[in-house]
């Protein structure tokens, strides 16, 4: 079997994996974007299709004045074979912390939050062989009495739990321990986790114990994944994972990662990876202690043929799971009709941390071409819509038509920390459509206009000024976002977008 990774490319952080039949499912996390975590499926581990959203409701997922890189973090999805049902548990950070929700067919609706009353955050489900659910967390939350981990039974009707939570095992030592999951095979139940932290030092690591509650005795070979000391490698800070077990006896390992650029520095976020689990002594081992590659080759026997990523093309006329919003979105900024997407700005730009009139889709790998075709013509000073290059409120390349002093113009803009700087600025006469075009690499972004067939170059703006690492860290990555902004007033034009085409180089050694 042989396959390629990321098998999720973009910003798709903190998998989580379950299988009901022949039918997998992974989630992963989301934070200030709406709706909140996707939900994909799988037939054979390697092709993914989203499905959905576990959270499509304000009343699931209240993002309002959520800071950058807050909102809901890493999700656990497990299907409960005792009732049938699918759970989903994540924590709002800024919001109801702890919670879970639960469907039975994980396309469709999900239920209301059930909230869990325990601090810390990744929470996971384990269900054990007569049903009970128990819940565990991390707890560095400062009213835990112990560092480590708390788990406890809970009743999944209310989410009280049945018996007071109890620590379990806290890891090696490493900083920042999180991310436990829980499992059984054969006689022993296995503690999964991650620590390091969730940069260049991030890792897995598990115990086992013959009791749910233990006491965990750590592998004797942990870290069992990580790429602390791979400076030079492609893919960085491998961890956060979920183990599960297909129909044929073989266990696999899904987990993030990123890709490096400049060294030290990643700019599409997180990503999900897949690697095949190896058993050695009752001990798993991901991809047999070996580095994560582009180009995996397994000695299961499987026929699984990975399909390449093709062109993304939409009119806009109807929205698709590829596209989220910044935070709760302003119902009134967006209108699908059979022209396209006509967004109205509201006060807010994208430098606010507020719910701007926006709608983005993950740039998903490192080299490509993304065009988008809009109308505007403001009669309005200060209005402004086109195509941003958005990683946060402070880290953003805006492509925009504008009004300022009475004239339209053409801009490319630069917000990096707290220097904006104009790239370009091209007086507009009366105008059609206009194609925004932007051709990604690893290293720089060039941006270009075609105006009446004529295309024009605004400049380039460098990958690392979108990247973590250049700012306050944040666990997000790159979306290509159409955007419109009063600028402190609501728009009086609408923006009309028509074509939105991507076309990705497909993954490469």
């Amino acid at each position: 079997m042989k396959f390629k990774n990321p098998i999720i490319p973009g910003f798709y952080p903190d998998p989580s994996i379950c299988k009901k039949g022949d039918d997998y499912y992974l989630v992963t996390s989301t934070f200030e974007f709406f709706p909140g975590v996707p939900i994909f499926h799988s037939k054979d581990l390697v092709n993914w299709t989203q499905i959905g959203h576990c959270l499509t409701r304000k009343s699931q997922l209240d993002l309002e004045n959520i800071a950058a890189s807050k909102g809901i973090y890493a999700a656990t999805i497990r299907y409960n074979p005792f009732n049938d049902l699918f759970y989903m548990v994540t924590t709002n950070t800024t919001k109801i912390g702890n919670f879970f929700v639960y469907a039975s067919d994980p396309a469709g609706e999900w239920s209301e939050p059930v909230l869990v009353d325990q601090g810390g955050i990744d929470p996971s489900l384990y269900f054990d062989d007569e049903g009970t659910a128990h819940f565990i967390t991390n707890a560095r939350d400062r009213n835990v009495h112990k560092a480590g981990f708390l788990m406890g039974p809970i009743d999944l009707k209310t989410g009280v739990f049945l018996k007071p939570p109890v620590p379990v095992w806290g890891g090696i030592g490493q900083n920042a321990p999180e991310a436990p999951h829980i499992y059984k095979r054969g006689d022993w139940y296995y503690q999964l986790i991650a620590e390091g932290g969730t940069e260049l030092n991030h890792m897995v690591t598990i115990a086992r114990s013959k009791e749910l509650y233990g006491l965990y005795e750590p592998c004797p070979f942990n870290p069992i994944l990580t790429h602390q000391n791979q400076k030079g490698h492609l893919f960085q800070a491998t961890g956060h994972a979920d183990l599960i077990e297909d129909n044929e006896g073989n266990w696999w390992a899904v987990f993030l990662g990123y890709r490096q650029t400049h060294q030290y520095f990643h700019h599409l976020g997180r990503e999900t990876f897949l690697a095949p689990v190896n058993w050695v002594d009752d001990w798993p081992l991901i991809n047999n202690g070996k580095s994560i590659q582009v180009s995996m080759e397994t000695e299961i026997k499987k026929d699984v043929i990975q399909k390449p990523r093709s062109v993304y093309k939409t009119n806009l006329i109807n929205w698709d799971f590829n596209w989220v919003y910044l935070r709760n979105p302003d119902e009134g900024c967006y209108e699908f009709t059979p022209k396209g997407l006509y967004l109205t700005g509201n006060m807010y730009n994208l430098s606010n941390v507020a719910n701007p009139a926006f709608l983005g889709i993950r740039q998903t790998h490192l080299t490509g071409k993304a065009e988008f075709d809009i109308e505007f013509n403001p009669t309005i000073n200060n209005e402004e819509a086109g195509v941003s290059v958005f990683y946060k409120f402070d880290a953003h390349f805006d492509i925009f038509i504008g009004r300022m002093d009475n004239q339209n113009y053409l801009c490319f803009r630069k917000i990096v920390g707290d220097i904006t700087h104009m790239e370009a600025k091209l007086p507009l006469q009366s105008q059609g459509t206009i194609t925004i075009k932007v051709c990604a690499s690893p290293l720089i972004y060039n941006v270009y206009a075609i105006i009446n067939g004529q295309e024009i170059y605004l400049g380039q703006g460098l990958t690392r000024h979108v990247s973590t690492e250049a700012h306050e860290l944040g666990f997000t990555g790159v979306f290509y976002a159409l955007y419109a902004s009063g600028n402190g007033k609501v728009a009086q034009s609408k923006a009309l977008f028509t074509r939105v085409q991507i076309e990705d180089k497909d993954l490469e050694d």
